[in-house]
């Protein structure tokens, strides 16, 4: 009997590992606009996922050419562009994955009939093993994932193989987003510098309108007018961009939960199922083991049901619905994100909740709340470098619902605070943040008709103070 046990609990592990990485891999996306940085989290996580030495992407540059964009271990900063390129036709291996819309798989490098190219790649990194896993989208091949074993071959069950592509497809939708935020960001970086030149001419022009005549100066003031009306499409540019960018990256994220929950949710059945079956065997059929195993029993259970909640949370917090007419647990919301930023604060931030004990529901968007308290309780974890506390409450007043969280961290400058709303506005450094946090949640409160207020000190922490009405009259 002990064989078996311990099979299922090495497969539960090996569930919740694996879990572990996709999470990983979500949140790494989540919290990067960056296409380049992008494509190497999901070159390095598949190729962590399938325990494989060797990764790389290349995506479709044009219907004959390929562009090498990520590998792990990661391209050197140095390598010239044309050394990245290569032609389909010198890869019949990806040429066929491609055309296919297909994995391929080749099991040994030194048996398999390659092309000169390939043959190439494959003695420059010792390569035996290869899975070819193109990035699919609506029958559109964006690009494809090569993983590669070193030194010794392996072989992959037609499990993993579909498994690897249903993610790789459903990764693809990252890869087009990303491209599409790089597009809007160039869009965005050539408006502004033509708003600077076209500055920096009129403020050329003021001082030769100083010279001139009246004419002239009712010209400047048209040019003035235009110069305004140019900085307020500008500001409304930004407010759309940040709605656009929340609007897609939650579309991507739903899509990709979606797959991930309907996968991973059989298995955790299983395993349930299971629990439950031996828990049964042992009290009826042989009581006296059950002190023995009841610790891997209950090890079991409490792994299963954190994947659970993991899955539950990332469902919650994806979730698209169009309306604000749903009933919102405020409670249970925060909860949730809590079990969905566990990794960031275990073992070095204690949550103190205070929760209103009336079990009260306000009318709003079950999604949107999430991501509010996702970037809020976010800030706070991040403001805490080392070990620290967080305090929650929730209090119901009469019509209106307060939520406080509260943090000891290092607090933000008073030059600062009037600012830190403002979209792409961040104190932090390039690859922690992009500015959006608390912009996303300022739109999202306003959108719930309610207030927000936020009080620091440096040094001593931040205090965010969120009022939502609990009829939402929109």
């Amino acid at each position: 009997m002990n064989k078996p046990e311990l099979s299922k609990a090495g497969n539960n592990q090996q569930n919740v590992y694996e879990l572990g990485i996709i999470v990983k891999i979500i949140q790494s996306i989540i919290s990067t606009l960056d296409y380049e940085k992008i494509l190497q989290i999901i070159s390095d996580g598949m190729s962590e996922l399938l325990g494989i030495e060797s990764a790389a992407i290349y995506l479709l540059d044009n219907p004959e050419e390929l562009l090498l964009s990520a590998t792990t271990p990661p391209l050197g900063t140095d390598m010239p562009l044309y050394l990245r390129k290569a032609f389909l036709k010198d890869h019949p291996h990806i040429e066929e994955a491609v055309s296919e819309r297909k994995p391929v798989f080749l099991p040994n490098t030194q048996t398999a009939k390659l092309s000169d190219a390939e043959r190439k790649i494959t003695e420059m990194r010792n390569l035996r093993s290869l899975l070819y896993l193109p990035f699919v989208q609506e029958n559109t091949v964006l690009g494809i994932l090569i993983l590669g074993t070193c030194k010794e071959s392996r072989k992959f069950s037609p499990k993993e193989i579909e498994f690897g592509q249903t993610l790789a497809n459903q990764l693809s939708i990252a890869i087009q987003n990303s491209r599409f935020h790089t597009d809007l960001t160039n869009y965005k970086n050539n408006l502004e510098k033509i708003v600077a030149e076209r500055t920096s001419e009129l403020e050329a022009a003021n001082e030769e309108l100083k010279t001139i005549n009246d004419e002239l100066n009712e010209r400047n003031n048209l040019v003035i007018k235009q110069k305004k009306e140019i900085e307020i499409s500008l500001e409304a540019l930004k407010a759309m961009q940040v709605k656009l960018i929340q609007s897609e990256k939650m579309a991507s994220l739903g899509v990709l939960t979606a797959g991930i929950a309907h996968e991973i949710n059989n298995p955790l059945n299983f395993m349930m199922g299971a629990y439950q079956g031996l828990n049964e065997f042992f009290k009826t059929n042989a009581p006296e083991h059950q002190q023995y195993v009841s610790v891997l029993l209950d090890g079991l259970k409490s792994g299963i049901e954190r994947a659970s909640a993991i899955v539950i949370g990332l469902n919650q917090f994806s979730r698209d619905n169009k309306t604000y007419n749903e009933n919102c647990h405020i409670n249970a919301i925060i909860d949730n994100c809590l079990v969905m930023l566990h990794h960031q604060f275990k073992n070095k931030i204690h949550i103190d909740k205070n929760y209103d004990k009336n079990n009260f529901t306000i009318k709003g968007n079950v999604g949107k709340l999430h991501q509010l308290f996702t970037n809020i309780l976010l800030n706070s974890v991040q403001a805490i470098e080392n070990h620290g506390n967080i305090q929650i409450s929730t209090l119901r007043n009469a019509d209106m619902v307060n939520i406080t969280i509260s943090d000891n961290g290092c607090g933000i400058e008073a030059a600062n605070l009037p600012k830190v709303m403002d979209p792409f506005f961040t104190t932090k450094e390039p690859t922690k943040g992009t500015g959006l946090g608390l912009a996303i949640a300022y739109n999202i409160i306003k959108d719930h008709k309610g207030q927000i207020d936020i009080n620091s000190i440096i040094n001593k922490g931040t205090t965010v103070s969120i009022n939502l009405p609990i009829f939402n009259k929109i």
